[in-house]
């Protein structure tokens, strides 16, 4: 089994602060930059509301209830999501991927091998130089990450499928309520019955959504690893974790990260953005604390690497027979 999450945390920490190399963080630098303006840029978030109005009433008309709170939250934080990510497409597919493969390499190379994991990272000693290790890396990262936008299209797909079914069900029961009349209104228990279905839709996205993001996290840096992308290393990420028998802790482990990088895109609404739309102009105090916010949302996106890394490493050393037959299967 897995080391914990808190170990695997602790390990990721020593190893980017005893082997820490600044060229990922600037690597990953115009990524962060163009991922926290895309976030808050009037342009984007017009878009983004544009998006959600009419995701909202093709969600209505597939059979969600209008009045639940998790059609607006759904809608919104989809449209959100999917605008900020076409924003900083080109970045995400050129710099953000250099920066992962620098600091995946740089992890295989600085730390030891756990025992039993003589493989963990196969590339490790046939390449010569950085350059030729980025030669043999991007390629496959590039094939993964448009696999890994598949698969996260798939899993919101599956995730909204189900709860379209779950609402349809409880209407046809007559859970939910016959629909109000226009001189009467909706029942106490047609409220309640809609904001529990709406609570457990709310937290089963987030898990479904957690858990493929950190398969896709994992598919990444198995191609950063191992040289060969795409469906193979999605497949490849989602059998370790589910050999490995602990796909919660690959979760857990994500979590400090996911948590940083919304702390540091409040900060930056907060200091640079509320700012910019009070006053139109940018001040240079503005620019330097924007682009010092967007360094540390560069180191965060290493770190996230390294932890994932640490993941990768941790299935390897764990469940060496399980992976050898692993491999047998997907040849």
């Amino acid at each position: 089994m897995m080391g914990g999450a808190g170990k695997m945390v602790r390990a990721a920490l020593h190893a980017f602060i005893r082997h820490y190399h600044p060229a990922a963080s600037l690597l990953a630098l115009p990524f962060s930059a163009a991922a926290l303006l895309s976030r808050t840029h009037p342009a984007v978030l017009g878009a983004s509301h544009l998006l959600s109005r009419r995701l909202r009433r093709a969600l209505v008309a597939a059979g969600f209830p209008p009045a639940s709170q998790l059609l607006f939250l759904l809608s919104h934080r989809l449209s959100q999501r999917a605008c900020a990510s076409l924003a900083a497409a080109p970045f995400a597919l050129s710099f953000l991927l250099l920066a992962k493969a620098c600091a995946v390499h740089r992890c295989c190379d600085c730390s030891p091998p756990p025992p039993h994991a003589t493989q963990c990272c196969r590339r490790r000693n046939e390449s010569g130089t950085f350059a030729q290790l980025l030669r043999s890396s991007y390629p496959a990262m590039a094939c993964t990450q448009l696999a890994n936008c598949l698969a996260l299209l798939l899993a919101n797909a599956a995730v909204f499928s189900a709860l379209l079914a779950a609402f349809n069900a409880a209407e046809a029961m007559h859970l939910l309520g016959a629909a109000p009349q226009p001189t009467s209104t909706s029942s106490p228990g047609s409220g309640r019955a809609v904001l529990a279905l709406s609570a457990a839709g709310v937290i089963v996205y987030s898990v479904a959504l957690a858990n493929a993001s950190a398969a896709c996290n994992l598919a990444t840096v198995v191609a950063a690893a191992e040289g060969r992308g795409g469906a193979h290393a999605v497949l490849k990420a989602v059998l370790m974790l589910l050999r490995s028998g602990d796909a919660a802790t690959a979760v857990a482990a994500s979590l400090p990260a996911s948590l940083a990088a919304a702390a540091v895109e409040a900060l930056f609404q907060l200091r640079v953005m509320r700012p910019y739309a009070a006053t139109g102009r940018v001040t240079p105090g503005m620019l330097w604390e924007g682009l010092l916010v967007a360094y540390i949302h560069a180191m965060v996106c290493v770190l996230d690497t390294v932890v994932t890394t640490m993941v990768y490493r941790s299935c390897k050393a764990s469940r060496s027979c399980h992976l050898l037959e692993l491999e047998l299967e997907l040849e």
